[in-house]
C-alpha cells in the first residue's frame, strides 16, 4: 500500500509571509504611517492576498495533496476562509456586518479569522500525523 507523503504546514516561506501578515495587521491596527500602507483597505487586500498565498501553500494546498477533502478540520478552513472574504468584499461594497463598524475592525477581524485557519491548519496535520 502506498502512503502519500503530507506537504509540511509550515515553510520558511510560509513564516516569512506570516511575518509580512503580522506587520501589515500592526500597522493598519496602529494607524502608523508607512507609505502604501497608509490605508486600511489597502492593508486588507493585502491581507487577503498574503491569506491566499499562505492558504495555498500551507492549507487547502495540502488538502488537495492528501485528498482530505471532506476531513471536518478541512471544512473548518472552508467556512473560515469564506467568512475572510465576506467580511472583505463588505468593506468594499459598503455592506454593514454584525460586529464590524469600521474598516479597521474589519481589518483586525480578518487577522483574527486568519490566524485561527493557520491554527486550524497545523492542528489538522498534526493529527493526520498520528
Amino acid at each position: 500500500m502506498k502512503t502519500i507523503a503530507q506537504p509540511a504546514v509550515i515553510t520558511p516561506t510560509i513564516i516569512g509571509l506570516a511575518i509580512l501578515f503580522a506587520a501589515i495587521t500592526f500597522i493598519g491596527a496602529t494607524g502608523k504611517r508607512v507609505p502604501l500602507l497608509s490605508n486600511i483597505r489597502v492593508d486588507i487586500i493585502l491581507l487577503v492576498i498574503i491569506g491566499m498565498a499562505i492558504c495555498s501553500q500551507g492549507g487547502i494546498g495540502r488538502v488537495a495533496a492528501t485528498g482530505q477533502w471532506t476531513h471536518p478540520l478541512s471544512i473548518l478552513g472552508y467556512l473560515l476562509g469564506g467568512l475572510i472574504l465576506l467580511i472583505a468584499l463588505a468593506v468594499f461594497v459598503g455592506w454593514k456586518l454584525p460586529f464590524i463598524a469600521n474598516d479597521g475592525q474589519a481589518l483586525l477581524a480578518i487577522a483574527i479569522l486568519a490566524s485561527l485557519k493557520i491554527v486550524n491548519a497545523v492542528t489538522h496535520y498534526f493529527l493526520s500525523r498520528v
